[in-house]
């Protein structure tokens, strides 16, 4: 998912690089081409801001579903990743010190693609970092419902 500082780094990097090199090709006039830069970097930031909000609603629509498996294709992908993980750097070193030798089975941990791991980590710190951000939310808007609830009426 994109995330606003993704927003803004990948539309600070189009504007210095491929957007502004063609407006500086074809717009000779400074104030010209400045305007059209800061029309087209929000024109951009709005779009991506779009983006997110549909992958938002995305996600939400699956959390909501009536579906079990729908709700839930997230989280069993996470655990399928980490129990094959487990077996990779646990139950296969295990099996090699208790017979003595190497069992015949790829992959290792070195033959795993950069991009496993990427996934993992997005995927597992996402997963974390959202439910503790969900937890965080729930204390704290129980004491402002509370204060609110406990102010008088005039």
């Amino acid at each position: 998912m994109l995330n606003p500082a993704m927003i803004l780094k990948l539309v600070s990097g189009l504007m210095a690089g491929p957007f502004g090199k063609l407006l500086e090709a074809h717009f000779k006039d400074a104030e010209l081409r400045r305007r059209l830069e800061g029309e087209l970097q929000t024109a951009l930031v709005g779009e991506l801001g779009k983006l997110r909000g549909l992958e938002q609603e995305i996600v939400l629509a699956e959390i909501k579903s009536d579906s079990w498996l729908t709700r839930s294709w997230r989280p069993i992908l996470m655990l399928s990743l980490l129990g094959f993980l487990g077996f990779v750097g646990l139950i296969l070193p295990l099996f090699d010190m208790m017979l003595g030798t190497t069992l015949p089975f790829n992959p290792r941990w070195q033959a795993l693609p950069q991009g496993f791991w990427d996934f993992l980590s997005v995927g597992v710190g996402g997963y974390i970092g959202g439910r503790s951000l969900e937890k965080i939310a729930g204390q704290v808007a129980l004491p402002q419902q509370k204060s609110i609830s406990a102010r008088p009426s005039r």
